[in-house]
């Protein structure tokens, strides 16, 4: 007999579920809550609500089936339910309010059963409490891991056909007009050719950067290398770059400069940063007809803050809130691949600053981009106090 106790004792307590036996008044005579927790058995036996530290149970002055809530409780509803009926209920799922330390609540998911019994002569139940909140949130993960490699797989569909048709318009112009340069008969239709083979040449080659880097952010692999970078020169050189190349285009858009007087130096990849500044201003250059684009930056009160402003078209107010998202093209006949400022997105956020975008259609945008300034990377002809 006493090997029998001990058996079931030991079931008791390492079951993954808490067995309460009841009477009609939710009283519990029997329960392996105590084996399971840890907790000291009390004296008086306790009600359910009370014995699983139900908020409302706990903060109403009778205990459990006293709170006003009580009457709501779906828990108490389907065991008064089961006692009239005299049947059995099974895995009812409760979310319950148990009060954890202190006055601090936990909302705890569970699967409860009841079977309906007579013990010598009285009206019992014997209750299962599983906590199921764990597997919840494992389902809640895998729910979101599922979508997630779905989204993942969507955006390899939508990569590949947007791929698929930038890396074939582009070569498709460079084989057809390197043809047609071959039978040109004069220098003029010669001259022509070429530009659109260079064109398109550079075209490509932007796209395979882009595609490069797009594979690196994915891979976690993106490289920097950092130095110390003079700002003011590196802006010099952008504008001379972009200067040139309005000219060879034969347009009268203005590139202006603005810098503070007295440059700055600051530890950061000088490459990634000219790759931002000069995506700004390509995106610029391809909605900006007349008028101007200015390239600059300056101090404010926690690091540095870059622009590039134009007098462009703008951009829609309701494309705003997409303009750094993948593949996001404002005017689909416009060249590129709708990668370029998401990838200038992920640089920006690798050095530790913030993007983005002002912009009202007819009047102009400006692409922005904020960095931290360090101390180490005071200004030029600065002294140090001594």
């Amino acid at each position: 007999m006493k090997m029998t106790d001990d058996l079931f004792k030991a079931i008791m307590r390492n079951l993954h579920a808490y067995v309460l036996l009841i009477d009609r008044d939710f009283t519990v005579f029997y329960t392996n809550y105590y084996d399971i927790t840890g907790v000291d058995k009390p004296a008086t036996p306790k009600r359910v609500g009370d014995l699983l530290r139900c908020y409302n149970a706990l903060s109403a002055a009778g205990g459990c089936g006293t709170h006003e809530l009580c009457g709501d409780c779906p828990v108490r509803n389907a065991i008064e339910q089961a006692f009239r009926q005299q049947k059995n209920f099974v895995d009812m799922e409760a979310t319950l309010k148990v009060k954890g330390t202190g006055e601090a609540t936990v909302l705890c998911d569970t699967h409860i059963s009841g079977e309906y019994m007579e013990i010598e002569g009285r009206d019992c139940m014997v209750i299962t409490v599983h906590d199921i909140t764990h597997l919840k949130l494992v389902e809640k993960e895998l729910k979101q891991a599922r979508e997630k490699a779905e989204r993942a797989d969507r955006a390899k569909s939508v990569f590949l056909a947007n791929m698929s048709h930038e890396i074939r318009t582009p070569l498709n112009a460079i084989v057809g007009f390197s043809e047609l340069l071959a039978s040109a008969s004069t220098e003029e239709e010669k001259m022509q050719y070429l530009e659109i083979v260079q064109s398109n040449n550079e075209m490509l080659q932007q796209l395979i950067a882009d595609i490069l880097d797009l594979s690196k952010i994915e891979a976690g692999t993106l490289e920097f290398v950092f130095s110390d970078v003079e700002l003011n020169q590196v802006m010099s050189d952008l504008e001379q770059q972009f200067r040139m190349r309005v000219s060879d285009l034969g347009s009268d858009i203005r590139i202006i400069r603005e810098t503070p007087e007295m440059g700055y130096t600051m530890h950061t990849d000088r490459n990634r940063f000219a790759q931002v500044v000069s995506n700004f201003i390509n995106n610029a250059l391809k909605f900006t007809v007349t008028g101007s684009i200015t390239l600059g930056y300056r101090p404010y009160e926690e690091g540095l803050y870059f622009y590039v402003k134009d007098t462009g078209s703008g951009i829609p107010k309701e494309k705003l809130g997409h303009i750094f998202e993948r593949f996001v093209k404002l005017e689909q006949e416009k060249t590129g691949t709708g990668l370029g400022l998401s990838i200038c997105q992920t640089i920006v956020h690798k050095l530790g600053g913030e993007i983005g975008v002002e912009s009202e259609e007819g009047n102009g945008s400006t692409f922005w981009f904020t960095l931290p300034w360090k101390p180490k990377t005071r200004p030029k002809n600065v002294k140090e106090k001594e």
